[in-house]
């Protein structure tokens, strides 16, 4: 930090010296010595408060001569930590706004706005009704966990359930990832929950920087935003994105403190077992051995097994696991699918995803999707987006295009029966609702009649909707539905998305472009994770890798077109048992209007 005087408002935001302030321990909480620049300046009544400022070092004055104070140290200042903001510290405040703020007690929202804006947006504000409580280092309790939680009171039963942290903080900032990347922090385990307005895309920014380390973390996201599939440029997309990063490896965990402690503390476990000599190996509990239950404890797990019976059939589920401590068995149970998730993510972490690979044979294919979307409009027709996926080895029906009932049979005859027939328009989506789909068509007069039927129909029902004509496309036998994708976020990154196709109301699964195979995998066997299909892992479920290869290929397509699309819909996509793995149905593409686009 600078000594010299900068003019109001410009003092720019250190990067980590909030952080390095905090834990420097420059100064006892009560210290009231000017030893140099002091960078932590601590209300007294903030002081007091154990449960939400405890073990972290800074000047101690009087609540009303803090603003005076942040006045004299000016720029040497890091932090500022008050329970309220009177009109003497919120005009220091507007002349130094420090790189942190802390406010932990409540105040109104128009104050809560005009701290907002302290040093041009530049001051970061933690609060109100904030906490930030500093535990032993790693030299004295190991590598304690960070915890966050959106309340203090959340984060203190989170603490509780916890033990020692070595950081405590609530309610859980945006920019906390920066934090998180520092060497003072980067070696311990983030455990805690993320609710909806911190979810900013710094967490996957740090995520992808973790590595296998990226297994002992274990944030819970509170209120992900719902997302609508039609609507590139969603405000809710970057949010739910970042939702679904947060618990790729564990999936969707009950928000309970002790399920959070069990699953830490089954994970550590299971992690450390692996190295020689770890004490936590010789630790492991004695639920391997049915006899070493304890019977009370059993007879609350198989409650929790009976009272939820879609979790109890997930193979893994059948009994305790020996990683998991029984000392509160229900969440024991809740807890142990989040682990049996880690077991898996961390077999796809090491088996990998060969990269995908495009021959001389491609480029020709490639070529023509490129001459497609140049020339289509802003919303491809279901025939148009078939021909770019293709171009891009993406695997759809054979089909071809009629505009008359005799030309639909006459491709019939060479694709063979049964077919499929439906409107080929680029505005048209609901063509079952719409009668504007026929399927399982057996001959050539049936073609003719379902073409007079559709065309007839989307006259009377969609009159405003420009029908190019119908295709004829291949029936395609069972097999399991999904819907995939790509949207474009508001920032301009790319979500990609998906979610099975059931009747039963289920969320996408998301996750930022670019994927590598890793990711892919694991977005793929998230997705399968929520098929209802019992017992998965048979040998006839689904292959993950096929549904992952897949996942990169329409990646593949957003990064060849640059920021030419704004969407890529396969709607549904159908996994097969067979020679074919998977054959694309229905799919839209939308891109920008020409005039924009590059």
């Amino acid at each position: 930090m600078t000594t010299k005087q900068r003019s109001r408002g410009s003092r720019p935001t250190s990067g980590d010296g909030p952080l390095a302030a905090l834990l420097a321990g420059h100064a006892g909480p009560h210290d009231h010595a000017d030893h140099g620049a002091p960078k932590v300046l601590v209300a007294r009544s903030v002081a007091d408060d154990h449960e939400r400022w405890a073990g972290l070092p800074g000047r101690v004055v009087d609540d009303d001569k803090l603003g005076r104070s942040v006045r004299e140290c000016s720029d040497a200042l890091e932090v500022v930590a008050t329970r309220s903001c009177d009109p003497s510290l919120l005009r220091a405040l507007r002349d130094h706004p420090p790189p942190l703020l802390i406010v932990v007690g409540a105040v109104d929202p128009e104050l809560e706005s005009e701290l907002g804006r302290l040093g041009r947006g530049r001051t970061r504000v933690l609060g109100p009704n904030a906490a930030l409580l500093l535990g032993p280092s790693a030299g004295e309790q190991g590598l304690a966990p960070v915890a966050c939680a959106a309340h203090v009171d959340e984060l203190a039963r989170l603490c509780r359930a916890l033990g020692p942290t070595r950081l405590a903080i609530a309610p859980t900032p945006a920019w906390l990832p920066r934090w998180l990347g520092d060497p003072r922090l980067s070696a311990h385990d983030v455990v805690g929950y993320v609710p909806a307005p911190a979810l900013e895309l710094g967490w996957i920014d740090w995520l992808e920087q973790l590595g296998e380390r990226e297994l002992r973390q274990l944030l819970v996201p509170l209120g992900v935003p719902s997302v609508d599939l039609d609507r590139p440029n969603s405000p809710q997309l970057a949010p739910a994105t970042v939702a679904h990063a947060l618990e790729r490896l564990i999936g969707p965990t009950y928000p309970a403190p002790q399920v959070l402690a069990l699953l830490h503390e089954a994970v550590r476990r299971h992690l450390d077992a692996r190295v020689p000599g770890s004490a936590v190996a010789a630790a492991r509990p004695l639920n391997a051995d049915p006899s070493h239950h304890d019977p009370a404890a059993l007879a609350l797990w198989s409650q929790a097994r009976r009272a939820l019976p879609r979790l109890a059939e997930i193979v893994g589920m059948q009994r305790p696991d020996p990683d998991l401590s029984l000392r509160i068995p229900t969440a024991a149970f809740l807890a142990q699918r989040g682990l049996l998730r880690i077991r898996e993510s961390e077999r796809l972490l090491a088996g990998g995803l060969e990269p995908l690979e495009f021959d001389d044979s491609q480029l020709e294919l490639i070529d023509r999707a490129d001459a497609v979307l140049e020339g289509a409009g802003e919303v491809l027709s279901d025939h148009e987006s078939k021909v770019v996926l293709r171009g891009h080895g993406v695997e759809v029906t054979r089909q071809a295009f009629a505009n008359s009932a005799s030309g639909a049979a006459s491709f019939a005859d060479k694709i063979g029966y049964p077919v499929a027939l439906k409107a080929l328009s680029p505005d048209l989506r609901r063509k079952r609702e719409l009668g504007a789909i026929e399927l399982d068509v057996q001959n050539a007069a049936a073609v003719k009649r379902a073409y007079a039927d559709i065309v007839a129909n989307v006259e009377e029902r969609a009159p405003m909707i420009q029908l190019d004509g119908v295709v004829v496309a291949e029936m395609i036998s069972p097999g399991v539905d999904l819907r995939c994708g790509g949207l474009r976020m508001a920032g301009g990154a790319v979500a990609m998305f998906a979610h099975p196709v059931v009747n039963a109301p289920n969320e996408p699964i998301l996750a930022r472009s670019p994927l590598t195979p890793i990711d892919a995998l694991l977005l793929a066997e998230a997705v399968l994770a929520t098929v209802p299909v019992p017992a998965r892992r048979r040998a006839s479920d689904p292959d993950v890798t096929v549904f992952a290869r897949l996942l990169l290929r329409i990646d593949s397509i957003f990064r060849h077109t640059g920021d030419r699309l704004l969407s890529i819909d396969l709607a549904p996509v159908r996994l097969l048992d067979g020679e074919r793995e998977y054959v694309t149905l229905d799919a839209r593409i939308v891109q920008r209007p020409h005039l924009e686009g590059e």
